[in-house]
């Protein structure tokens, strides 16, 4: 379970589920990016797609923050990134992949 206050955990959240509703939770964005596994986060396949386009749509430094309030490390979210592209055979998410060069 996240901390208490999670406010990257719950901007993720509210800006995945703006078009659509509530979909998805702050739990759902720190299961998400504990597990690295889209369907170990949730089994809904709407909440399973918005979770993947997280890295397309949100800068690095506020999954970062939200990995940091979740207790993940970046490996972990890199996993996650690596499910997400390859469940949903996204485009890569070259804002996310430059972040990470030389910090994994």
């Amino acid at each position: 379970m996240p901390p208490p206050s999670t406010p990257y955990l719950e901007m993720i959240a509210t800006h995945l589920n703006a078009p659509y509703g509530q979909v998805v939770s702050a739990v759902d964005v720190a299961t998400a990016l504990r597990a690295g596994n889209l369907s170990l986060a949730a089994s809904d396949p709407l909440a399973q797609e918005l979770l993947a386009h997280m890295f397309l749509e949100l800068e690095p430094e506020f999954i970062g923050r939200a990995s940091f309030e979740a207790g993940v490390r970046l490996e972990e979210a890199e996993a996650l990134y690596q499910n997400a592209r390859k469940h949903f055979d996204l485009p890569r998410a070259v804002r996310w992949e430059e972040a990470l060069e030389g910090v994994l």
